[in-house]
């Protein structure tokens, strides 16, 4: 019988499994640039953000099969789980054949493309090839964690995690002594994530249950890979929603303003890793909930809405009031006055899309992974043409300000999609309309205020009512509260 473990010690899980690759890619870049040099590592960054592509190009089945298993293990079809598993991973492996065998057929082309000194040709043709034999690894990954989750095992997942995501980036660092061939570096990345991939594979088999599986039928898998399908329009659409506010910065304005647009939004970006960590463990446990028919989906759902506002709100409030002086320490005075207000924008953007989070898991959870694909697929009409017209006017400015109002548009639709799918969370919604109304006003009235003495009056007045707010969200059920942290995420 695996441990239980709170919701909260599972995040934690999560949150370090995020935060420790990040950190070996830091202290291993100086060391790769000297050993490298310039255009070699520019190559192993591309194979970086090959390795990256292929692991999330699952086709939404890593998420999907999450809840499936969820679902099974909550209803005590214990003997349906193996096959659903081990078919969903069978079409994953079989995604990565056919991606990582398209990449090697066509790898003089894809050298064609790249700016390549004649001697190093043969060098980054090998590292195309290891990239594409590990290809099919990397999709199984996903899928195979995703049953980690749902089992409630993120200690688990997250004992490969931070060791593979820490050898992706130390790894063709330790081979420097030996050689500074690309390919060589790019040979270790690829063995750290077949490494990986195995023993993610020994931990799941270790989980399934033993005996009494049923064959394998076409209709274990329908569920899993239509769920699966609109995960990855909504996706899809949404990574094009991240970054088509750059493409018309470029195409409207200049190269320069993008990179005063993107630089501060790489990093604001990073605050959304507190709620992707909670995101993991709440998927598969409103997955459970709704397959008991228990009211906990409500408390879940509020109380991801809670855990997310109350983390990420006062980091975001410090960070707005504070724009132009943390920018022009930074990046210097130039860049502030040219990002600041834009910066106090996406700060706003970042708490909403955030939030935004929890009602895109619960609908999801509830088997209505469609509603959530259409609703990015609608915004990006809305999105473009807004940006069109507030990045011809405005600039920068005009780009981060549509930006949060599509945030807030997506987070109002999802809340009202989900109050329609489920029963008992159209109550709690007034209470999350004022606070977020409350807290864009703030925003807005922080972004129209020049001075710093002005806009540290408005940050020590919300922090005057921001702590009976939190008091208010946790305080008046504490014992719920306290339950809710020592529940394990997944029974």
């Amino acid at each position: 019988m695996p441990p239980q473990r709170s919701i909260a010690t599972n995040v934690a899980f999560n949150l370090f499994g995020q935060l420790a690759p990040a950190a070996a890619a830091a202290a291993s870049m100086p060391w790769l640039l000297r050993g490298l040099g310039p255009e070699r590592l520019g190559v192993l960054s591309l194979a970086w953000v090959a390795v990256g592509a292929f692991t999330l190009l699952d086709f939404g089945l890593g998420r999907s099969l999450t809840l499936e298993v969820a679902r099974r293990r909550a209803t005590g079809d214990q003997a349906g789980i193996a096959p659903v598993v081990y078919g969903t991973v069978l079409l994953l492996a079989a995604a990565g054949v056919v991606l990582g065998g398209t990449l090697a057929v066509f790898r003089t082309g894809v050298l064609a493309q790249l700016s390549i000194p004649p001697a190093l040709h043969d060098d980054v043709r090998l590292a195309i090839t290891g990239v594409a034999v590990a290809a099919p690894f990397m999709t199984m990954s996903a899928g195979l964690r995703g049953v980690l989750d749902a089992y409630g095992r993120f200690d688990l997942s997250n004992a490969v995690r931070i060791p593979l995501g820490v050898l992706t980036y130390l790894g063709p660092a330790l081979v420097l002594p030996y050689t500074t061939s690309v390919a060589a570096a790019v040979a270790a990345l690829a063995a750290a994530r077949v490494a990986g991939t195995i023993a993610l594979l020994v931990l799941v088999r270790a989980q399934l249950p033993a005996g009494g599986h049923q064959p394998l039928r076409l209709r274990h898998l329908r569920d899993v890979v239509t769920a699966g399908w609109w995960m990855n329009v909504a996706g899809l659409a949404g990574a094009a929603l991240a970054y088509v506010d750059r493409l018309v910065l470029g195409r409207l304005v200049s190269l320069s303003a993008v990179a005063y647009y993107a630089t501060p939004q790489e990093l604001t970006g990073k605050l959304t890793v507190v709620p992707v960590a909670l995101s993991g463990v709440l998927l598969p446990a409103l997955g459970t909930a709704d397959a008991r028919g228990s009211s906990d989906v409500v408390r879940l759902f509020d109380r991801g809405l809670t855990y997310t506002f109350l983390l990420l709100a006062p980091v975001a409030a410090i960070g707005a009031a504070l724009a132009p002086e943390w920018l022009a320490l930074w990046l210097g005075p130039a860049f502030a006055r040219e990002s600041a207000r834009a910066v106090q924008w996406l700060l706003l953007s970042v708490v909403v899309q955030s939030l935004a989070i929890t009602p895109l898991n619960l609908l999801q959870a509830v088997g209505r992974a469609h509603v959530t694909a259409w609703l990015q697929v609608l915004q990006l009409p809305l999105f473009v043409g807004g940006l069109w017209i507030a990045v011809s006017r405005y600039g920068i400015d005009g780009a981060a300000f549509t930006w949060a109002a599509r945030m807030l548009l997506d987070l109002a639709l999802s809340c009202w999609m989900s109050a329609r799918a489920s029963a008992g969370i159209g109550p709690r919604l007034p209470r999350w309309i004022a606070i977020v109304a409350a807290t864009a006003v703030w925003f807005v009235v922080v972004v129209m205020t020049p001075s710093l003495a002005a806009r540290t009056a408005c940050l020590l007045g919300a922090t005057a009512a921001f702590v009976p707010l939190a008091w208010r969200l946790i305080g008046d059920d504490l014992p719920a509260w306290r339950a809710f942290l020592s529940r394990s995420s997944a029974h």
